[in-house]
């Protein structure tokens, strides 16, 4: 374990404490949660190293992907989206079940 001084901004710091405390109940847990942040960072390292244990050999990582990258990558739908095709499917069972009077 290593003991760290940081310098961040006091609102900042408020909320933080915030989101912990409604999350456990106490402060307790703020330096495992600054923990589980910083290692969700370096996730790269994790990456490259699981593949190298299933055999991945020359496996190369470089950065990490933005979510707007993402969204900007990805395909254009070909349909309707999902959720309405599901929406119409639950209408009409819906539809089917009521008296009909």
């Amino acid at each position: 374990m290593t003991k760290v001084s940081i310098y961040i901004n006091d609102k900042v710091w408020s909320e933080f404490k915030k989101e912990v405390f409604q999350k456990y109940g106490s402060l307790r847990k703020i330096s495992s949660e600054v923990e589980t942040l910083l290692r969700s960072l370096i996730v790269q390292e994790a990456v490259v190293s699981g593949f190298k244990r299933i055999g991945g050999i020359g496996v190369e990582a470089k950065g990490t992907i933005s979510s707007s990258d993402i969204k900007a990558k990805r395909p254009i739908l070909k349909g309707p989206p999902s959720e309405e095709i599901i929406r119409e499917m639950r209408q009409k069972r819906v539809a089917e079940t009521l008296p009909r009077h």
